[in-house]
């Protein structure tokens, strides 16, 4: 990817100066792991080792065509901090792939080139504009949070824990991010077009929801999540997401 140059200074009154902050100390203070400690039972490894490895492929990604939407978008022409603060945000959800891709090295189970949940992801993100990009990576991330809750709990793996709670705390900041990104970018659109927006992104949100809990109900049910909790959970992050959007502070 590019190098963003760093903004000499800020834009005035930009509410990604915050953010670029944020994401420049996470770079700067990387936190250490127990790589040498518990390597995981075979029946753990059978648990957790398909639903890692998609999550692994998932987190990764070069971020151009993010980078390019994002470059050309009228609603972030004029702040100079937007596009380095993505440019930081999308190298830590590579951190993210990173390691998680070393844990599976280290548990001797091989990465994933492919697969065709992740394939479809990546072809939403390319079939538009910025707005459909930002909402499909947003419906990952919520549906990541119940997901690395449960991954974190369906081990006795001290790794794994405490990966899993670095990527939990990064993400819980990424969708107060993406909630102000969204907002910036509806920001012009009318209320119908905003409720027709909303619909279609709910059905997009719980089609998905389903299928993370087809994909890796092994690693919900080991950490005693049953579909209920889960469920109630996704749902929960979905309208907390909305809210968050709504009351997104904006110059």
């Amino acid at each position: 990817m590019t190098s963003i140059a760093t903004p000499a200074k800020a834009s005035a009154g930009s509410p990604y100066q915050h953010w670029y902050q944020h994401f420049l100390e996470n770079r700067e203070n990387s936190p250490s792991f127990p790589w040498d400690d518990y390597l995981l039972s075979a029946d753990e490894r059978a648990i957790v080792a398909r639903s890692v490895q998609q999550f692994q492929l998932g987190e990764w990604a070069q971020g151009r065509g993010l980078m390019r939407r994002a470059s050309s978008h009228p609603a972030f022409s004029s702040d100079l901090c937007f596009l380095p603060s993505l440019e930081l945000f999308i190298e830590e959800e590579q951190r993210h792939s990173r390691m998680l891709g070393c844990f599976l090295d280290r548990e001797g189970i091989p990465r994933l080139c492919r697969y065709w949940v992740d394939g479809i992801f990546r072809w939403m993100r390319k079939l538009a504009g910025l707005e459909v990009c930002v909402t499909v990576l947003v419906t990952a991330e919520i549906l990541a949070v119940p997901f690395y809750h449960a991954l974190r709990d369906s081990t006795r793996s001290p790794l794994l824990h405490s990966i899993c709670e670095r990527i939990l705390r990064d993400e819980a900041a990424h969708l107060s991010y993406q909630a102000l990104t969204l907002k910036l970018i509806r920001r012009p659109l009318g209320k119908r077009v905003l409720v027709v927006r909303l619909l279609c992104h709910s059905v997009l949100f719980y089609g998905t929801a389903f299928l993370v809990w087809r994909q890796h109900r092994k690693v919900f049910c080991a950490a005693a999540w049953g579909f209920h909790r889960y469920w109630s959970q996704a749902r929960l992050g979905f309208a907390r997401f909305q809210k968050h959007m709504e009351g997104s502070s904006v110059p």
